[in-house]
């Protein structure tokens, strides 16, 4: 059975006409008569008495007419949702995000799109790359905003902006105030860094090695606001993104010479299909870098 049987039944339901049936369908009296009898095959008795050129419904089809009208209303209902969420009427929107993008350039973004959509429901989540790489792989977040990394290749990247990585430190540091340190004199300092599973304890890493340090990890933590707010209460240092300074007042950053920055970049699904909401909210960023 197939829409078009019910389409087929009801207009022919309506008029008690074959002929006048098929002209408002706009196909040929034989075609509807044939597509009738197939759909009373199927369902194993007849719809229709024949009375010359008249028709009428028989008790099953005055009971299938409710049932066909319900399902094609349900249908239409289905059709006319499914057109609301792609105007940006409804819908729920999840998206994976940095610390610090959350921070400094989301609040701004939420309030822009939910003016202009305020039916559309977003989550937004924190999380670090790795896991909103494999979150908007599995199809979990409709997109990410995230740091790019050597295994981003199964995803889509369309880079944002570059990101600086500082040497953060609290008012009690020696170093609170300094213009700028060089990679190499980081090894006189203790740290906080992250854990070694976040791509920016990988850059300071990598960073550290290229320049010959061995660095004097002090502490290590998975979060950004307790190594903060350590390093605000101590003379430790860490090593973040520089913007993470506003994060609390007390804390100062030092640039690193050579520079050293990640870049932030949407991830989206290679070949997936985004929803109107998800590609709303991405011209929403883009808007801003």
């Amino acid at each position: 059975m197939e829409l078009r049987h019910l389409r087929y039944f009801l207009a022919a339901a309506q008029s008690q006409n074959f002929t006048r049936a098929s002209e408002s369908l706009h196909i040929t009296q034989p075609t509807l008569s044939h597509q009738i009898k197939q759909l009373e095959d199927e369902l194993g008795m007849p719809l229709f008495d024949r009375v010359g050129r008249a028709v009428r419904l028989t008790t099953a089809g005055e009971l299938f007419k409710i049932c066909a009208k319900r399902t094609l209303q349900e249908i239409d209902s289905g059709r006319d949702a499914l057109s609301e969420l792609e105007n940006l009427k409804h819908g729920s929107l999840t998206l994976g995000v940095l610390s610090s993008f959350g921070t400094f350039f989301l609040p701004s973004i939420l309030a822009s799109f939910n003016a202009a959509y305020p039916s559309i429901k977003i989550t937004v989540l924190r999380q670090r790359t790795g896991e909103i790489e494999k979150r908007v792989l599995d199809g979990e977040l409709h997109f990410g905003v995230a740091y790019t990394s050597p295994g981003a290749d199964q995803l889509k990247v369309e880079p944002l902006f570059n990101d600086p990585l500082a040497l953060l430190v609290g008012d009690r540091h020696p170093l609170a105030g300094c213009r700028e340190i060089a990679c190499n004199e980081l090894n006189e300092h203790g740290l906080i860094l992250l854990t070694p599973e976040y791509n920016t304890r990988k850059l300071v890493d990598a960073t550290l090695a290229v320049n010959g340090i061995d660095p004097r990890i002090v502490m290590e933590m998975n979060a950004i606001e307790p190594i903060l707010a350590t390093v605000r209460h101590s003379t430790l240092a860490t090593i973040l993104s520089a913007r993470l300074v506003h994060e609390m007042p007390g804390l100062h950053q030092i640039p690193l010479t050579p520079t050293v920055t990640h870049t932030v970049a949407i991830f989206t699904r290679h070949n997936s299909y985004l929803s109107a909401a998800a590609r709303a909210f991405i011209d929403e960023i883009r808007l801003r870098f």
